[in-house]
């Protein structure tokens, strides 16, 4: 059996039981130059309407360190990969403002180009972008 020996510094301060890095995570966040009219785009080709909830695969987006933060931005995504109809629509406008909830990334994912799958894609009142307990990013 393997000893492990700690410093009586490190149980004051913590230090045991933290995560290494790569097993942390940081948050995801978007900002007003994130691009949301793309996603609309986007979710209009696949003829997604107002109130209409779908899991999906978004492809690709960028994501960039910010202060600690990862911030997503929509504006070389091609495609949405729809994989599930959870609710449908009521054939209203999508709204133009978008939200994203959930989303973190491997504290060892590196900015750049993702594909983000997984993830639940809501359009009431706002376009939202969550997280389930599915999601992954897949670098592109």
């Amino acid at each position: 059996m393997k000893k492990e020996h700690t410093s009586l510094f490190s149980n004051l301060f913590g230090a045991k039981g933290k995560p290494a890095e790569s097993e942390r995570s940081t948050p995801v966040v978007i900002t007003s130059y994130s691009q949301p009219h793309v996603l609309q785009q986007r979710m209009k080709e696949e003829k997604l309407s107002h109130g209409e909830t779908v899991t999906a695969n978004i492809s690709p987006v960028r994501l960039e360190s910010n202060f600690g933060k990862m911030v997503l931005y929509f504006c070389p995504m091609q495609s949405i990969e729809i994989t599930e109809k959870v609710n449908a629509g009521d054939g209203g406008s999508l709204p133009a403002e978008a939200i994203i909830d959930g989303l973190t990334v491997p504290g060892n994912c590196k900015p750049g180009l993702y594909t983000l799958k997984n993830v639940t894609l809501s359009s009431n009142g706002t376009m939202q972008v969550i997280a389930t307990e599915n999601t992954m990013w897949e670098s592109v």
